[in-house]
């Protein structure tokens, strides 16, 4: 590999970090929906499954109510993903990751318009 796609490489992979490195962390949950989804549509198995596990993981039991039901329903998900069963498991994606974007913008202060 010449040493200019190298540098390209690690030119995108740089741009990359800076992009996640300034999103909220709703945004970054949205990401996290969005490779669990493309994975649905890719039919890719093991990558699903990272994604619920690792959407397990950032689960915050400090708030019980919210995180036991989301582990319930990422459980289920991952048991329907290991069974091939994608599609079960993009709409309940699609339906999470749409609800936190909306959560995100609602978040966002809207800036006065000048009259």
């Amino acid at each position: 590999m010449s040493s200019a796609i190298l540098m390209q490489q690690q030119a995108g992979r740089r741009y990359a970090e800076e992009q996640i490195n300034g999103l909220s962390p709703i945004e970054l949950l949205v990401r996290v929906y969005d490779v669990g989804i493309a994975s649905c549509d890719r039919q890719d198995r093991d990558r699903l499954s990272r994604t619920l596990v690792e959407l397990i993981s950032a689960l915050n039991f400090e708030h019980r109510d919210v995180a036991v039901g989301l582990f319930r329903l990422y459980s289920y998900c991952l048991r329907e993903a290991k069974k091939g069963r994608f599609e079960t498991v993009k709409p309940i994606l699609v339906e999470l990751r749409d609800s936190w974007s909306a959560a995100a913008k609602a978040s966002i202060p809207s800036v006065p318009s000048v009259q």
